[in-house]
Formats: C-alpha cells, structure tokens, sequence
C-alpha cells in the first residue's frame, strides 16, 4: 500500500535549544529545518503533519495508536541514556513504520563501549580503550595521551580539549570529573593523531551507498572538533567536502563504513567519525550515528549530501523515499 501521510516528529525544546546555539550568529536560519523538511515533502505529493514528542507517555501513545503511514524522526532525545531509540520502541509496538534504524540499533549506537565491541567483532579498526566507574582500580602502564568520554552518547555532553590528559593525573582528575557528572561508567580511549573525518551512508543492505567523505577541523585550530567548535561552526566551516583522499584510502574507508551499516543491520541512513592515523596510515572508526541530525546549513549529513550535488529539499524527499521502499519491501 502506497504512503499518503508522513508525520514528522521532533523535540520542540531540545530543536528550539539546538537552533538557539546552532544559528546564534545566522539568526534567519531558526526555524528553517522543520520548515524546509515539510515543504519537501508536501512538494513531494505527501499529506504531511508534525508533532512535537514532549508529551507525557499516556498522549504519545493515544497519538500513536490512530492511522499513520510513515514517521520522518527527527526525535535526537526523550528519555533517558538510551533517548533516541524510546520512539522507535514505541513505533514498533503500534506497529508503525518509521525513517532510520530500530530501538536496539540506537541503543547500541548510543553505548560507546557496545559500539567498539561490535567494530572489534566485524573486524573494524577503532582506538584501544578501557571502560571505568568509581569502584574499579585504574590500569598501569598506559599509552598516553587519552581522551576521556561518558560511556553513553548525550546530545548535552561536552566534549573538549580538558578531556584529553597526557598523564596519570590528569587522567584521573578528568575519570572523576566525568564519572561525577553521569554516574556511570567512563571510557578511556587512545587519543589518535590524525585527520579527523566523517563518512555518511544512505540507503538499506545492498543497494546503501557512500556519500562523500567529509574532513573536519582542516585547519587544526583546535586539538579536537569539540562540543564548542561543533556549535560555532558547524560542519560549514573549516571542513571538506569530499576530503582530498587517494583513490585507495577513498575506496577503503567507504568498504569500511559499508560493512558497518550493513553488518550492524542500520537502516536508511547513518553516519560515522573516524580518524585516519597519521602513523598507521588506516581509518579507525569511533563513533556511529544511527540518528544524524538534519539541520540545515549546520549538520554534516546535509552538507555532505550538498557536496554530492543533492540540494536539502532533495535529501529530504530521498529519505522519505528510501523509508517508503524499505517499509514496502517489509526489510
């Protein structure tokens, strides 16, 4: 049966927050991404409706049980460590179809401890690491510098050059530091010198294919393309796109990425950072984004597809497209 309606849901207070940092200095763009993705659609032919998900559980799930034929997520967080993958959750237990992976991929996506087993198990290279919490003794005789991170994914973490120590206690200082603030486990991870770089697949099993590969932080400014760096300039300035690469680093970082999709079973669409040693000369994978925020001007997803000569409008009503076949296939 073909698709009539799309609803788009999305956290209002966490899009009003984002745009708010995101578009601090471009002020015109507020506003534009949730615009911009209904037009495309309703230009595509779709009856297209949105709902803001920050409703109390008892009306999410009233909503959700009337007749919806696809939901365009954009929903980044509502609830909890495991945010994005609530709704899918939900969708799935009404039975409705929905653009991008389920609640297990998000989850494990969202756990950056699960995501480094599962790039070790499909053979994927990813920095060395330890996990840590409260009650563990930290391990001697390691391989300085480390970067420091919460085990789970947030869209309020921050992430900056204080995370990265060159020394046991600094180390420490910063394992407490965090541990402190999320409660939970903490994750120590070689810190990589390199070209940081990210890599966006759309599509589903066989027939996902790469976008072009996008380098950030080309000018090394910073140490690391940080929480702040990421707010002020987006993946808009001081990045390329596609990034100068030789045919077989190109060849290999898409083989590597496409494994990843494919083996982890996303769906529609994703994205990847990586890093691509300096010294080894390979890409180590690091981070998976089953949920790629879609704003525009301001997110890599887009601006890769834009490197690639596929307008916002465009990317939009493909993904609908991609949901809409997926869903028709029952993949």
């Amino acid at each position: 049966m073909p698709i009539k309606n799309i609803w788009i849901t999305y956290s209002q207070e966490i899009l009003e927050n984002q745009e708010k940092s995101y578009y601090k200095t471009r002020s015109e763009l507020k506003g534009k991404t949730l615009t911009m993705i209904e037009e495309a659609l309703q230009e595509a032919g779709w009856e297209v409706n949105k709902i803001s998900v920050d409703l109390p559980l008892p009306q999410l799930t009233e909503f959700f049980s009337q007749k919806i034929d696809l939901i365009f997520n954009l929903t980044i967080c509502v609830s909890g460590i495991y945010n994005q993958a609530f709704l899918p959750l939900l969708l799935d237990a009404n039975d409705i179809p929905y653009l991008g992976s389920n609640s297990v991929v998000h989850s494990l996506c969202l756990d950056r401890s699960l995501s480094k087993l599962c790039l070790r198990g499909i053979g994927i290279p990813t920095p060395s690491y330890f996990i840590w919490s409260s009650k563990e003794e930290i391990p001697e005789n390691l391989d300085f510098p480390l970067i420091i991170k919460p085990r789970f994914r947030s869209h309020q973490e921050i992430i900056s050059a204080q995370s990265v120590v060159s020394n046991q206690e600094e180390l420490e200082r910063e394992l407490q530091r965090v541990f402190s603030e999320t409660r939970d486990e903490v994750i120590a991870e070689k810190f990589l010198t390199g070209r940081e770089m990210m890599i966006g697949i759309w599509g589903n099993g066989k027939s996902a294919s790469p976008l072009p590969i996008m380098e950030v932080n080309v000018s090394r400014q910073v140490l690391l393309w940080d929480f702040q760096t990421k707010n002020d300039k987006g993946y808009v300035e001081d990045v390329l796109c596609p990034a100068p690469l030789s045919e077989e680093q190109k060849n290999q970082i898409e083989k590597m990425a496409l494994k990843i999709f494919q083996e982890l079973h996303m769906r529609d669409y994703a994205t990847f950072k990586l890093i691509f040693s300096e010294k080894e000369e390979i890409p180590f994978f690091f981070e998976l984004n089953s949920l790629p925020s879609l704003y525009y001007r301001h997110s890599a997803f887009p601006e890769m597809c834009n490197a690639s000569g596929i307008d916002y409008k465009t990317m939009v009503q493909k993904l609908a497209r991609i949901a809409e076949e997926r869903v028709a296939r029952k993949l």
